[in-house]
């Protein structure tokens, strides 16, 4: 692909990373320094960053037919490949993957969105509420403790769906402070939780095609009974 101007046409209609943009990401990691990056810049522009912002164009068109509220900026809402080293002993100075969020509102941290990972062999996109910050967390818990089977339908209606909540996001060990009567409640381990996401690896053959935007409608439209009962509270 070739960089966009000022006045020029545009973003093409996204076709897939190309091959030599999955092998810059491979060898970045390997090289991981500003003296291999620097040249090779206008590879990760043209063959990543420009088919990343078509995705997001075409993402948010797909959004708008399927009637899902969520929504991205093609640039504001793009994960910097830049590195924040100021308190980290890992001084490496890029990140290895590429990022981007779809929120409710179209702000970049918005709570309750989609989350597209592409990494090769370690792509993923994610759906739903990511660490909730403390006053969202006990509004959670809350309403699950006050509704019990609403929540519950939340959880059929994933499953209904072909998925279900991710169990992989760090949990606490105990029942939080307040909510330890739920301890022999069905939904004891969602007390625990402080992510509630679903998600789906995406393999390099999906990341190389259009259909990847199939792939984050169909967990968006999969999800939404999640999203929707998060934006409620």
């Amino acid at each position: 692909m070739k960089s966009q101007t000022a006045g020029s046409a545009p973003p093409a209609a996204f076709s897939g990373f190309s091959s030599q943009g999955l092998r810059f990401l491979r060898d970045l990691e390997k090289h991981n320094e500003r003296t291999w990056f620097q040249p090779r810049k206008p590879v990760y522009e043209t063959e990543l960053l420009e088919p990343l912002r078509s995705l997001l164009i075409d993402v948010n068109a797909a959004f708008r037919k399927a009637k899902i509220p969520l929504a991205a900026n093609p640039r504001g809402s793009i994960f910097r490949i830049y590195r924040d080293i100021r308190f980290s002993p890992d001084k490496s100075p890029y990140k290895t993957n590429l990022g981007a969020y779809f929120s409710h509102d179209g702000d970049h941290g918005g709570p309750g969105g989609l989350y597209v990972h592409i990494k090769p062999k370690e792509s993923f996109v994610a759906v739903g509420f990511y660490q909730l910050d403390k006053p969202l967390l006990q509004r959670w818990r809350e309403s699950m403790a006050e509704d019990s089977k609403g929540f519950g339908a939340v959880l059929r209606g994933l499953e209904r769906k072909g998925t279900s909540l991710s169990e992989s996001h760090e949990s606490l060990k105990r029942m939080p402070r307040g909510f330890e009567k739920q301890a022999e409640s069905p939904l004891a381990k969602y007390f625990r939780m402080q992510t509630f996401m679903t998600s789906e690896p995406l393999s390099d053959e999906v990341l190389q095609s259009p259909a990847l935007i199939e792939r984050m409608v169909s967990l968006a439209k999969s999800s939404k009974p999640l999203l929707e009962y998060g934006w409620k509270l």
